[in-house]
């Protein structure tokens, strides 16, 4: 591979040594669908920076990104596309004649393969990748990798809203997400705000608040989703990332003071766990379903200063722990209460943190 070309590209990345030496001595097979779940442990590196890097790559032009999407049913490699915005809601397999629904964290998987012009890849890796994909199919054994960065991974990176943000689904398509965590957060009073300290006064805090926020986010590997007037909407790969998210703004925000105020915001946070569809709207990445009306719901009723969130949240075991650490360090208590939502049928266990 040609390393001058690579940092010159680079030049504004900050590549650690370990990738740029491993990228100088890799053979075509190895510059082939770069599978980072693989690489990762193998350079010592943590996966997440390691994205971040390959995604300024694609945008430079030193790589090019797959989209792979995977049979359900037998595990084949029907195709891939470079563009998130090709992606289909289905595809028809035709090793196994199957029609099946794409679901970015379950059979979406992305990898990297260098650009002809930093290291010519031979058309035959194309057809060997293909034949070893026909006989796995023979063998009734799934072509998809044990470990593999999915396509949710990708979609749910900071860096990836950044440099593509323009790269949305087609108003015509959706796809599937098995589990996303989400949460929403609101301003206690912000009406009130408004109304006594005024439009440039309160824009300037809310503005404040979101960079709080935000940095809470992204530092636990969120990605905002959007913001709703005052209120944001913040997508997670993790139930634990969104909890420590929300944990680490609960007591941003308790420091916080703001002159104008003569203190700090109350901030009313939601969080749940659950089954989401990809969408676009207005043209930009959005997610549909029940979980999000079920997230939202929890959020609105969450009282002053407080964290909700649902059974799906606390049943995840590093929630568990984070919040067995947290509360015993603080002298906190976990609430628990039965509730009806709107538009959601029954009563609703949740739980809250003050």
């Amino acid at each position: 591979m040609q390393i001058s070309e690579w940092n010159r590209l680079m030049k504004d990345v900050e590549v650690p040594s370990e990738l740029t030496k491993w990228l100088e001595q890799a053979n075509d097979e190895q510059l082939f669908r770069i599978n980072l779940k693989e690489l990762a442990p193998r350079l010592g590196l943590e996966l997440r920076p390691l994205v971040e890097i390959f995604l300024h790559a694609v945008k430079s032009g030193a790589f090019s990104l797959n989209w792979a999407y995977y049979c359900t049913f037998c595990g084949g490699l029907p195709g891939f596309k470079h563009n998130f915005n090709e992606l289909k809601t289905s595809e028809k397999c035709p090793l196994c004649n199957s029609v099946f629904r794409n679901s970015l964290d379950t059979n979406v998987a992305v990898t990297f393969t260098v650009h002809p012009a930093l290291h010519p890849i031979p058309e035959e890796l194309s057809k060997k990748a293909f034949d070893i994909m026909v006989q796995t199919f023979q063998k009734k054994e799934s072509s998809l990798p044990k470990s593999f960065l999915s396509g949710l991974e990708v979609l749910n990176s900071a860096t990836f809203r950044e440099l593509f943000g323009d790269d949305v689904l087609s108003v015509e398509e959706s796809l599937d997400v098995n589990r996303v965590t989400l949460l929403f957060t609101d301003i206690k009073d912000s009406t009130r705000m408004y109304s006594r300290y005024g439009d440039a006064t309160s824009y300037r805090i809310v503005r404040d608040h979101f960079k709080t926020l935000f940095n809470e986010v992204e530092k636990n590997g969120g990605v905002v989703v959007k913001t709703i007037g005052d209120a944001v909407m913040a997508s997670f790969l993790r139930p634990s990332d969104g909890m420590r998210a929300a944990l680490g703004a609960f007591e941003a925000f308790q420091k916080i003071t703001w002159d104008a105020l003569g203190g700090g915001l109350e901030i009313k946070m939601g969080l749940h766990s659950g089954g989401v569809i990809v969408v676009n709207l207005n043209n930009r990445v959005d997610y549909f379903g029940n979980a999000v009306n079920l997230a939202a719901r929890i959020q609105g009723t969450a009282e002053n200063h407080m964290i909700c969130f649902s059974q799906e949240i606390l049943d995840d075991p590093e929630v568990k722990k984070t919040l067995l650490n947290w509360t015993k360090e603080r002298k906190k208590k976990i609430w628990r209460k039965k509730t009806s939502l709107k538009g959601i049928e029954g009563q609703v266990e949740l739980y809250s943190l003050t």
